[in-house]
């Protein structure tokens, strides 16, 4: 895989920690010619704050602030999980060696000069804002599965955790639907696994369309997806699991001379009382409900029942036939 990076690909928005107000001016000007959005803070408190509320993508801090080192904030920078991977470049008029050597091992990545060269300054921001993308790059494509192009299975846990978390503070529901295609292996060995990829991603395209903009969707692994369905409670999380499972039957792969039809089989569960389990507690009954759905017959949804600590068909989804067409084995 190859990427073309041009400048016009990177985002530009740069924070000046700087007190002196010429440093500034000089520097806003230089940086908002060459494309970059600035935004200006004069000390450790202003600037902290700033990498908050303006998310920049490289921070310019003066080494020599009144009354605080610039060793000191960037400490607090890295301490903070969302400023932490910003880039940093230290500014000062007469850094030496041991400062130099100090501001890299604090996290720094590059030194600007003063008096500034406008032709250096510009090319240290521009290399700097390249290798943030660059970083920005390959962790999202850490966190997305390849084949689908959906969260893979570690993302979909580090975001089981965040909305976990959310839904405890909020105290709304948090539902988890998992999805597992009926007979995936018999459409491997009858059509190849090519057509096998095919169905997975035309699914993948199917729920990322029918789930609603809060949900996440991931694949789990080998044929079995997920949906994280935040501030969901049972009922609408069973009414959703039904409308994916109906937009699943209407999903037709075409392979060579034949139709792939598709089934699946929907397991629900959903949290409320968020102090006695965990993200984890919430995914493993999704994940039994299914394999009840599974072991009924398919092509339907079942539920966690917390009345009884177990998975059961709701009332109001009636067991479904799992068709298995002429034109395909499935």
């Amino acid at each position: 895989m190859t990427f073309d990076l041009g400048d016009s690909d990177l985002s530009r928005r740069v924070l000046l920690i700087e007190h002196d107000a010429a440093d500034r001016r000089f520097l806003r000007n230089w940086l908002t010619s060459d494309g970059c959005e600035v935004f200006e803070a004069l000390d450790m408190i202003s600037g902290l704050g700033a990498c908050t509320t303006y998310r920049p993508d490289l921070i310019l801090l003066e080494l020599r602030l009144p009354g605080m080192s610039g060793f000191e904030v960037i400490k607090r920078i890295k301490e903070v999980p969302r400023s932490r991977s910003i880039p940093v470049i230290f500014l000062s008029a007469a850094a030496s060696t041991a400062e130099k050597v100090r501001g890299l091992d604090s996290g720094s990545v590059d030194f600007i000069s003063k008096p500034f060269d406008p032709t250096e300054l510009q090319a240290r921001v521009r290399a700097a804002l390249r290798t943030k993308y660059l970083q920005d790059l390959l962790e999202r494509l850490a966190h997305i599965d390849g084949l689908t192009g959906l969260a893979n299975r570690h993302a979909l846990e580090e975001q089981a955790r965040r909305i976990w978390d959310t839904c405890k503070r909020t105290n709304d529901p948090f539902s988890a639907l998992f999805i597992d295609l009926d007979h995936f292996k018999q459409i491997n060995d009858r059509y190849g696994h090519a057509a096998g990829d095919e169905v997975l991603r035309q699914s993948a395209r199917m729920l990322r369309r029918t789930a609603r903009s809060a949900d996440f969707v991931a694949r789990y692994g080998g044929e079995e997806l997920v949906v994280l369905a935040p501030r969901c409670g049972l009922e609408g999380a069973i009414d959703l699991a039904e409308r994916f499972r109906e937009s699943f039957e209407r999903t037709i792969v075409p392979c060579h001379e034949s139709m792939i039809t598709v089934t699946a089989s929907l397991g629900v569960a959903c949290a409320t009382d968020f102090s006695a389990d965990s993200p984890c507690d919430l995914l493993r009954r999704a994940d039994r409900s299914v394999y009840a759905a599974k072991n009924a017959g398919r092509n339907q949804v079942w539920a966690w029942d917390w009345t009884i600590d177990a998975p059961v068909r709701p009332a109001a989804s009636p067991p479904k036939s799992d068709k298995t067409p002429a034109c395909a084995s499935i």
